[in-house]
């Protein structure tokens, strides 16, 4: 996007298929809408015709990131959370996060945290403390609210997140005062979110069976309830994958009602090198992404190591602490770790772009072709083949951020109309 481009009034495109995916009504359910007219209809955020106003002084893709990257999360969206540690099936764990209400008293919420905060856990983020073992064994029980309908907002987070991203913050404010009865769940990855890592694995684009592995077990908790999904950035990578699985039986294609992917690095070769064309994104973005990674592996050097010996050496340890870039340290842990010989060759294979196709699943797509961060040669051929997808396309955002003049991201506001929406409209 060059500098004529530069403002504050984005335009918005919509692609959609030609070809008709019907969804039932709940007002009628001989009656159905496409997937299409849902989307043109019933999403009043969406309106092509009119410009997207956001924030003055965020005038391009790189101040909107940058924005998104320093904004105190924690102070403007005091959401709070109770977490338990969810252990997927080769032992590793991830942390989720409930959103919970605020409570009564700080004093009560700080000796809940201090009772329940595991000896060997890092510090977690302010508003956050684990559930009690009563409040867990209530969750953890299999079969419970059978016939209930309250649904369930799953988010995935960007590489260097959790649920302590402003955007993630934004989403459950924004649900919680909007709607009633939905809970909202963050899935913490391996490592991230001060999680510890327990396994070998590192969480990366193909990490589909963790995906897979939470949202059976909510299904098995909860079978009644309707679950939708976000992915943010790298979490709609894996989201994307996800969705796409070739692999996928009829129950797990069924496990997702909707789906919503924000800021998806559609490829990540190109992605790559993208990333590296910009100032921004040479000399800003990247090196902080890459000591995010390196953090994570220096944190849990030890059980890593413990785990593969022969990947997580000392030798290579100390290679790792000069990468300045994200391929640099994918070439040296993310690929091997996940079973190739390069970054490129993992790259190539973990693109989402190759699995476009493959979504069978009602899903909102949302690009910005000023992003600093990720590709911006968008799929749109293919988005066009697939009448289960909708990709919204801006000239103006950033990555991830779409922040207007109050603060807020606009992509919150079109996330949770979409899901909302859905659950009112289609049976």
């Amino acid at each position: 996007m060059g500098i004529l481009n530069w403002g504050f009034r984005a335009n918005v495109k919509v692609h959609q298929s030609s070809k008709a995916y019907d969804l039932p009504l709940k007002s009628n359910k001989e009656d159905s809408i496409s997937f299409t007219d849902f989307v043109r209809k019933e999403i009043p955020t969406l309106d092509e015709s009119k410009k997207l106003w956001l924030h003055p002084l965020l005038f391009n893709g790189a101040l909107q990131t940058l924005y998104y990257t320093s904004v105190d999360s924690i102070a403007k969206f005091p959401v709070y959370y109770g977490r338990e540690t969810f252990e997927y099936k080769d032992q590793g764990t991830c942390s989720l996060d409930w959103a919970i209400p605020k409570p009564e008293s700080k004093e009560e919420f700080k000796k809940l945290h201090d009772e329940t905060l595991p000896e060997d856990s890092p510090k977690l983020h302010p508003r956050t403390r684990f559930f009690s073992e009563q409040e867990l064994a209530e969750r953890k029980k299999h079969g419970q609210d059978v016939g209930s309908e309250k649904p369930i907002a799953v988010v995935l987070h960007g590489l260097c997140g959790g649920s302590h991203e402003p955007l993630i913050r934004n989403f459950v404010e924004t649900i919680n005062s909007h709607v009633n009865g939905w809970d909202v769940l963050v899935v913490n990855n391996r490592g991230c979110c001060r999680t510890k890592i327990t396994s070998a694995k590192l969480f990366n684009a193909l990490s589909t069976d963790d995906v897979k592995d939470v949202l059976h077990e909510l299904k098995k908790r909860y079978p009644s309830r309707p679950i939708y999904a976000v992915g943010f950035s790298f979490g709609a990578c894996i989201l994307a994958n996800f969705l796409g699985d070739p692999n996928h039986s009829e129950e797990d294609h069924n496990l997702i009602r909707a789906a919503a992917l924000i800021g998806c690095p559609w490829d990540l070769v190109d992605s790559c090198y993208h990333l590296q064309q910009s100032y921004s994104g040479n000399y800003l973005f990247n090196p902080a992404l890459t000591t995010y990674l390196q953090k994570l592996v220096k944190n849990n050097y030890k059980t890593l190591s413990s785990f593969s010996p022969d990947v997580f050496t000392d030798d290579l340890y100390r290679e790792f602490m000069k990468p300045k870039t994200t391929v640099e340290f994918d070439n040296v842990y993310t690929c091997h770790s996940a079973g190739f010989s390069n970054a490129m060759d993992y790259y190539r294979e973990a693109s989402p772009v190759r699995r476009i196709g493959n979504i069978k699943t009602p899903t909102l797509i949302l690009n910005s072709t000023d992003d600093p961060t990720i590709s911006v040669r968008l799929p749109k051929l293919e988005v066009l083949e697939n009448p289960y997808l909708a990709m919204i396309e801006t000239d103006l955002g950033g990555h991830l951020s779409y922040a207007k003049r109050s603060g807020d991201f606009w992509s919150v506001e079109l996330v949770e109309e979409f899901f909302t929406k859905f659950d009112k409209v289609v049976a």
